[in-house]
């Protein structure tokens, strides 16, 4: 196990934050020994599209509103967790997008449930936490 089996950082709702997110998973990764590099590509995409949706759909893009990104190493797996503090939303509500239909965008919610073992959101007492859970080892 690393001396780091943990990171929590707290952003702003701005675009440039992803890529900041993106390196501090890839680099967490590493130093927690996960050398498959489809690995850590894929959550490294699942976790730039979740908060490119929580931005762009919770948000708004607005950038004085905040984000908290955790990823923690547990036995074998990752678990990543996204939390905002905004409207909350219905998860039942949330429906990919039709794949058979061809246009950029809104692939987000299919790479989750594609790329990852276990996605759920938790109840929280204000905001939105999605939990995802992806076996490393």
């Amino acid at each position: 196990m690393s001396d780091i089996p943990k990171i929590v950082v707290v952003i702003p709702s701005v675009l440039k934050a992803v890529k900041a997110i993106r390196d501090i998973t890839k680099d967490f990764l590493i130093s927690n020994n996960v050398a498959d590099a489809d690995t850590i590509y894929d959550l490294e995409l699942v976790v730039a599209e979740a908060l490119i949706n929580t931005m762009k759909h919770t948000y708004k893009f607005d950038p004085s509103q905040l984000i908290s990104y955790t990823i923690e190493m547990k036995d074998s797996s990752v678990e990543i967790k996204i939390r905002d503090f905004g409207p909350k939303i219905d998860p039942k509500k949330l429906k990919p997008r039709e794949l058979s239909k061809p246009r950029e965008g809104g692939l987000g919610l299919h790479l989750i449930r594609t790329l990852v073992d276990n996605w759920e959101y938790k109840e929280v007492c204000k905001g939105n936490l999605l939990f995802m859970r992806r076996r490393v080892f």
